[in-house]
């Protein structure tokens, strides 16, 4: 075996490769990285090949422009035929030892259909954050939204508003989720950084003209991929969450996307029922991992 440097020339075949060997996840979910090149201008790739130039498997390291400080993300894969070999771990270390001098922690995931994979992450030092509910909904016969008379809906692709630091208290206010709490804390300007290579769709739910809730995603070759949703507390209970992601599949749906994917926090019920009541149906889970650099 030999561990080779990879070029965006290898990315289709990496991409192939790696759906063939997780066959939950799609191109969109294995190659975003290597899709998106400017949303992770630091990417690096790893191939291991056998004595035939044959691929055993191959892994990607990368810093995300929207991450919180010192965090970056890695994710290796392994044909099926070569796993318990020293494969994965081989490639894993080559990524680690070229992992940026900034970084104090590493990200990771690992679908729940993968127990021995999620043996192996912890093995290496992962542990476990949060495990993370993923749905999907066909982009058809969509619904208008019917907000009340005192509601307004904004279209807002680009995130910028004449009120912008109003909009970005709400946003802040509205992230009582798992994940805020974890330290993953956005503004607006995140949220844009998220739609590099695709589509921005935004949509912004005013109460008597005052900021309330939000939803923001990116279409990108026929999927919406829902990046946040949030209702200002002190607005709940008025159903704001669900009109402006019905707003959301509209827009996103006229820019041609016919897919929608989400993921959420297991215990965030609030989300998960707005999903529910759009017709959202769960795929698998992914367990959400981190491993302390020190």
């Amino acid at each position: 075996m030999r561990l080779i440097d990879g070029s965006a020339a290898d990315h289709e075949a990496m991409i192939e490769f790696a759906c063939q060997r997780n066959p939950t996840m799609g191109p969109e979910d294995i190659g975003w990285q290597l899709m998106v090149p400017e949303t992770w201008p630091d990417l690096r790739t790893v191939t291991a090949l056998d004595d035939a130039d044959e691929m055993l498997g191959w892994g990607w390291m990368a810093t995300g422009t929207h991450a919180p400080p010192g965090r970056t993300s890695m994710w290796v894969t392994v044909r099926q035929d070569a796993e318990g070999s020293g494969v994965g771990s081989a490639i894993f270390r080559s990524l680690l030892n070229g992992r940026p001098d900034s970084a104090t922690e590493l990200r990771t995931m690992v679908r729940d259909t993968e127990p021995r994979s999620l043996v192996i992450a912890q093995r290496w030092g992962y542990e476990v954050e949060e495990l993370s509910i993923e749905s999907e909904l066909p982009l058809v016969g969509l619904p208008t939204p019917a907000p009340p008379p005192d509601v307004t809906l904004e279209s807002c692709p680009s995130l910028e508003f004449d009120d912008q630091d109003a909009v970005e208290t709400m946003l802040l206010a509205s992230q009582t989720n798992p994940e805020a709490g974890a330290g993953n804390v956005l503004t607006c300007a995140h949220l844009r950084q998220t739609s590099a290579g695709g589509t921005s769709i935004g949509v912004l739910a005013r109460v008597d003209g005052v900021p309330a809730a939000i939803a923001h995603g990116t279409s990108v070759e026929g999927f919406l991929f829902i990046s946040y949703t949030g209702v200002d507390p002190a607005f709940r209970g008025r159903g704001l969450a669900k009109l402006v992601k019905q707003q959301a599949h509209l827009d996103a749906a006229a820019s041609g996307a016919t897919l929608s994917r989400t993921e959420n926090e297991e215990h965030n019920a609030g989300i998960r029922r707005v999903n529910q009541e759009l017709g959202y149906r769960v795929l698998h889970g992914t367990y959400r991992m981190r491993l302390p650099l020190g």
